[in-house]
């Protein structure tokens, strides 16, 4: 089961027992995948939090002792994926990103292209997810 809490940052908890204490913040102005990768993330035991856009994921950044993992938009109308993730960095040091574009965006080491499958995103974050866990424990 699922705790829901909504607003500007939408969190969903995964139960306990399957939660892997990783923090994952999914920022991207489309609902539904916002609703998809919710569902997927939490049930492989996530935190995740989501925002519509980079405005609501920075006011997160403030309010939020701790955010592991940012999965975002490539580029906002306002401001870049990349810049997105320094400005978090700013309160969360260990951050880790991982960006979504779509065909024709330039390869890079951490960069989901749509379309994606469930499979995709969980390899690309079960990386990323490593090395935050191993920061936890630091």
């Amino acid at each position: 089961m699922m705790k829901r809490i909504e607003g500007p940052v939408a969190i969903s908890k995964a139960e306990p027992a399957t939660a892997t204490g990783v923090i994952v913040l999914f920022v991207s102005p489309d609902a539904d995948l916002r609703a998809v990768a919710t569902r997927v993330l939490a049930r492989e035991g996530y935190v995740v939090l989501t925002a519509a856009h980079a405005g609501h994921a920075l006011l997160a950044g403030l309010m939020l002792d701790r955010i592991d993992i940012l999965i975002s938009e490539m580029a906002f109308d306002d401001i870049a994926g990349p810049a997105l993730a320094d400005r978090l960095r700013r309160n969360h040091a260990g951050l880790r990103s991982l960006f979504m574009g779509g065909i024709g965006t330039p390869t890079a080491d951490g960069l989901l292209v749509r379309p994606f499958t469930r499979d995709d995103l969980l390899v690309e974050l079960s990386a990323l997810s490593s090395s935050a866990t191993s920061q936890q424990t630091s």
